[in-house]
């Protein structure tokens, strides 16, 4: 057996049967430079496991080829990435044991080069091999872990972006959309196909919307909120708006973006006035009728 073979043996053993110990030296490692905060979610049992399992993958993989090593070390990164995201752990948190792991590895290396006489060659070949290994499990992982975090991230906008056109139908073909907080240009586009589609699943002849709980407009929301007025009188919807605020109509009259022909009123109760619903509201032993 070639001496570059026998090095490369040796250490991937040492490391396998060694990765039990090793794994709970760097958890105390990790711990002492990065103590633990009580908010942030960890599982120290879990995390010990994933140490020494990847301690076992990396001292196996130095008896396999490239494309191998490369395979074994990929399905570590990415089951243990998509662990890490479903978890809710954040990436820098995940990444904390990485420099610990390299210095524990190295230190094996260098008491079997010691105690086995191997040449600086072979030991440079192995930790160059041990680094191309580390360096692509951890890029690897750090690329499944954003894109899964990414695509959670994704889904919880949709989520939201399903409850921004919350038309909320209150008699027969009138309806109200309350609009809260910030609106930025991708909720806007998405309230306007919303709020079309909602107006017709539900049959609104008449809808108030309400801008009371908006503080600001970007004049390019505004135009797209204008857009969506006149899409729904295309399809003989009736709208008022309400609850426009000083920082609003400001901003529609410095940007040029004509508010005379859109119907306006102060508050909801004064949309349901011009609407004829006044009486019905103002007479207390009268609820109005909800669908």
């Amino acid at each position: 057996m070639e001496l570059k073979k026998e090095s490369f043996v040796k250490i991937g053993l040492a490391l396998v049967e060694q990765a039990p110990l090793l794994s709970n030296k760097i958890l105390a490692q990790r711990f002492d430079r990065h103590p633990q905060k009580s908010t942030l979610p960890y599982d120290s049992k879990q995390s010990l496991a994933y140490i020494q399992e990847f301690i076992e993958l990396l001292g196996s993989t130095l008896t396999l080829k490239g494309n191998q090593a490369e395979n074994v070390l990929m399905n570590w990164a990415e089951q243990t990435a998509m662990y890490a995201v479903d978890y809710g752990q954040s990436l820098d948190v995940a990444m904390q044991p990485l420099p610990f792991i390299r210095k524990e590895i190295l230190n094996v290396i260098e008491d079997l080069a010691f105690t086995e006489s191997f040449s600086v060659k072979d030991v440079m070949c192995v930790i160059k091999n041990i680094d191309i290994n580390l360096d692509f499990a951890s890029h690897t992982f750090s690329q499944t872990y954003v894109k899964s975090h990414q695509k959670i991230v994704n889904e919880k906008n949709q989520a939201l972006h399903e409850l921004s056109a919350p038309i909320v139908p209150l008699f027969d073909g009138i309806g109200v959309l309350p609009l809260i907080g910030e609106i930025d240009h991708e909720r806007a586009q998405i309230l306007q196909i919303r709020t079309l589609e909602r107006c017709v699943e539900n049959k609104i002849f008449s809808l108030v919307i309400d801008l009371s709980g908006v503080h600001t407009l970007t004049p390019e929301v505004l135009q797209i909120i204008f857009l969506l007025i006149d899409s729904l009188r295309l399809l003989g919807v009736r709208v008022i708006v309400t609850g426009i605020r000083p920082e609003i109509a400001l901003t529609a009259s410095s940007f040029g973006i004509n508010m005379r022909d859109v119907q306006t009123n102060g508050n909801l109760k004064q949309a349901l006035s011009a609407l004829g619903y006044g009486k019905l509201i103002d007479n207390k032993n009268t609820p109005p009728v909800l669908r």
